[in-house]
């Protein structure tokens, strides 16, 4: 122990070189391991988590219905048939409206559902009896956060709240229980547009909200998201053959012919809902952090070889005293772990300073060192001892191997014998930088081409308010156009639209129709949207022909559609004014009033799909005011349009956002990967930087007197220079030989998952190339300077 602590201080450049650069890969380590922890744990707060499954219809014909929700009756059947496969099941239906107490009015998620939601899932209670947690059916069932918002306290149980429905009327319900403050879960958050979920809970049965209900208990509607708790040692698989028989039994044919249920655990569905978004994340920020490590303990072999020649004589003088090689091998892993521990110490320090930036980045809360468990620090020892037994082993090996005269000699005749080990390891390193280098550029250019690509529509100064209160019928819908008449009475507004949906995701309705020269028996898919006339001037939106709707004299005329280029093509239409389509659900024919150019209404993972418009009046279904800001002060823009709002619908809560945020959520996982492999990038080079420093340290060390010969007989320094370039060339060039096809096919197969996507360009492969290559010479000139610039005569007498 002594004897390391005497050789780090001796080397203290090089101690410090090898302790911080296990540091920053430890800590990088460390704040992914967290995050990743953090993710795999979403829905781990459920009691029997898993035996709980979440049911995911798929379609024979794409897109026909929802994949998130399936029909109400059929857990309950599968409650009630196979109560030896299923033991329990919870169903809910989400919605958005106004919630009210007193004077104090709030746009909030709320969850209409049954009511063994508490003691199903374990959901921890604040107040309120875990086992009924609903008194009857005017109960409600709150957050924590939700209570202290609205009444300003948590304990609120037997207080009233007021719930307005879609048709403007209210129903009050009595706070019988609130929850605690839960994380992020699939349960209390699936389609709540709020980040801590729904705020309220209500019981499916006595509620008003829709006016035909809710559709729980129907085999014909299939929009109710519905999950299931196995018996204990059921697998999902036993109940394919139930499924399908309730299906075929109770449904139409339209539905039980169609549909197919998939069980989806529910303990790793985050991770794999959204094509697995999230798990890809995760698995490419596992792969660079350990990729950052691996760096660092490379660096750290080829620094502790690199000062071995200050050594080499020690070595062999404890060999001619008796010293076995075992003793020696022992001594540097020792070293090796002391290394490592000093590292790890660091790296905590690096953890606390680095956690809010990477909180940030990842949209996340990382604990702090005081909140890691036992689990936390156990991993962080062990990749100590494995790190620091790994990093020491190979210089161990080497160096107590060397010859014993070679050694009392000063002689490196075992580390010459590891060259081609040192230069394998520093050929990794390039190729690993050059590589993340590469995927980061790449990844850049994909990420901005979401947002700089020509959308089909003008998203800058687009503001979209959440259209309230929510009245879905005639009155409601000349309601909410005379707010956004009023709105437009507004100088800093230019435009605006009352729609259901914007640009945002994909649309839930898809219907089946039969254009005009298509045989009836050949029905093509069409997706959607509910919009009124002002729609596609607010969007900036470009006509191909024809007009929005009757846009030009304000008129509402119920047989018009508007279409999208895509349609029109699907259609196999050359022009579509006056042409008609006809349902096949039935339904009168519409006319096509005009195609706009076809735009992205979803991420560009999805390429543009038929698309059919209808007009608000005709469906009486809103969610959305969506207004064009003119030119100007932003923030001054906003107040105004909020001041006149709160003229014109004073109880109704003001909340918005702008459709350049809403792009920025639909590529949250993209944004996130982007800004951390940036980071990813730098600590790779910076780590480099340091290896190239520790690999040189020992070519100058072995080669002093062979530089100072060089020069006695009247080499120049740039031949000098040039004689070390020459052996790194090499090396960076069957790097970049490895790199770039193992890049290109993996970056190819991740812009796979991409519609629209970005080629890639040998431009930004050779400037990878070219940038790694141009710091390590740099780096290796500087080196040689120092060596090349010394007297010849000191570097000739020195023994």
């Amino acid at each position: 122990m002594l004897i390391a602590f005497r050789q780090f201080t001796r080397h203290k450049m090089f101690s410090a070189l090898n302790v911080f650069c296990l540091a920053i890969g430890i800590s990088f380590c460390m704040l992914i391991g967290q995050y990743i922890v953090h993710e795999t744990l979403v829905n781990s707060i459920y009691k029997d988590v898993h035996q709980q499954y979440f049911l995911k219809s798929e379609w024979k014909s794409k897109n026909t219905g929802p994949d998130m929700t399936t029909v109400g009756a059929l857990v309950k059947a599968l409650k009630r048939n196979y109560s030896n496969l299923v033991s329990d099941c919870y169903r809910f239906n989400p919605v958005v409206n106004v919630v009210s107490a007193a004077d104090k009015h709030f746009r909030e998620d709320v969850s209409i559902g049954d009511t063994n939601l508490v003691s199903m899932y374990g959901l921890p209670l604040l107040y309120g009896n875990p086992n009924k947690a609903f008194a009857d059916i005017h109960s409600a069932v709150i957050t924590e956060p939700f209570a202290m918002k609205l009444f300003g306290e948590k304990n609120v149980i037997n207080k009233v709240i007021t719930f307005t429905n879609l048709s403007g009327r209210t129903t009050d319900y009595k706070v019988s229980a609130v929850l605690k403050a839960l994380p992020y879960n699939t349960i209390s958050n699936a389609y709540a547009d709020a980040h801590y979920g729904y705020a309220m809970y209500i019981p499916f049965e006595g509620n008003q909200y829709y006016p035909s209900g809710t559709g729980e208990d129907s085999w014909n509607d299939f929009y109710t998201v519905s999950f299931v708790k196995l018996q204990p040692g059921i697998q999902s698989r036993q109940l394919d053959a139930p499924i399908k028989k309730l299906l075929t039994q109770n449904a139409p044919e339209n539905i039980s012919k169609n549909m197919s249920i998939h069980l989806e655990p529910l303990d790793t569905y985050y991770l794999n809902s959204n094509g697995g978004t999230v798990s890809k994340t995760l698995s490419i920020l596992t792969w660079v952090a350990l990729g950052i490590l691996f760096l660092a303990v490379i660096n750290f072999v080829n620094i502790m070889i690199g000062t071995s020649s200050y050594r080499i004589k020690e070595i062999g003088l404890r060999k001619v005293f008796g010293g076995r090689r075992k003793e020696l091998i022992f001594q540097y892993i020792v070293e090796s772990i002391m290394l490592t521990l000093f590292a790890a110490l660091l790296s905590l320090l690096f953890y606390s300073i680095f956690r809010p930036l990477f909180n940030d980045i990842l949209n996340t809360t990382l604990s702090p060192l005081n909140g890691f468990h036992f689990a936390e620090w156990t991993a962080i020892a062990l990749v100590v001892l494995i790190v620091g037994s790994l990093a020491g082993a190979y210089p161990a090996f080497i160096l107590s191997g060397s010859e014993m005269v070679s050694s009392v000699k000063g002689k490196l005749e075992g580390i010459e014998r590891g060259m081609w080990m040192r230069k394998s390891l520093l050929t990794a390193q390039f190729t690993i930088a050059i590589g993340v280098f590469i995927f980061s550029m790449i990844l850049s250019r994909q990420v901005n081409y979401f947002f700089n690509n020509d959308l089909g529509y003008n998203k800058d100064r687009l503001m979209v308010i959440v259209a309230f209160p929510k009245q879905w019928d005639s009155a409601g819908v000349a309601k909410m156009e005379s707010v956004r008449n009023g709105l437009l009475s507004e100088s800093v507004i230019k435009d605006a639209s009352v729609s259901f949906d914007i640009p945002e995701r994909t649309p839930p309705n898809r219907l089946a129709v039969n254009p005009e020269g298509r045989k009836d028996n050949d029905p093509l898919s069409v997706e959607a949207i509910t919009v009124d006339e002002k729609y596609a001037s607010t969007y900036g939106m470009q006509l191909k022909e024809g007009k929005f709707f009757s846009n030009q004299t304000g008129a509402f005329v119920a047989d018009e559609t508007v279409i999208n280029e895509s349609a029109m093509k699907s259609f196999g239409w050359k022009t579509a004014i006056g042409k008609k389509i006809r349902f096949t659900a039935g339904g009168p024919d519409v006319v096509v009033a005009g195609v706009v150019k076809d735009f992205h209404l979803t991420s560009m993972q999805e390429p543009i799909e038929p698309l059919v418009f209808f007009q608000v009046k005709a469906s009486r279904a809103f969610r959305f005011i969506t207004v064009k800001l003119g030119p100007g002060d932003l923030a001054n823009s906003i107040e105004r349009v909020r001041t006149r709002w709160k003229e014109i619908s004073p109880t109704a809560p003001f909340e918005f956002t702008f459709m350049d945020e809403k792009l920025q959520s639909m590529y949250r996982s993209e944004l996130q990967l982007k800004k951390a492999s940036g980071i990813a990038t730098g600590l790779m080079i910076l780590i480099i930087l340091f290896g190239i420093f520790g690999v040189l340290a020992l070519a100058l060390t072995r080669r002093t007197k062979e530089i100072a010969v060089r020069k006695v007989l009247g080499a120049e320094i740039h031949h000098i220079i040039t004689l070390f370039i020459k052996q790194y060339a090499a090396l960076l060039l069957i790097s970049n030989l490895i790199a770039w096809p193992l890049t290109f096919y993996f970056c190819n197969r991740w812009l796979q998952q991409y519609a629209y996507r970005v080629n890639q360009p040998m431009s930004m492969y050779f400037m990878a190339g070219i940038f790694i290559t141009f710091i390590a010479f740099i780096l290796i000139t500087l080196q040689c300077l120092k060596v090349a610039l010394s007297n010849p005569v000191r570097s000739l007498k020195a023994e």
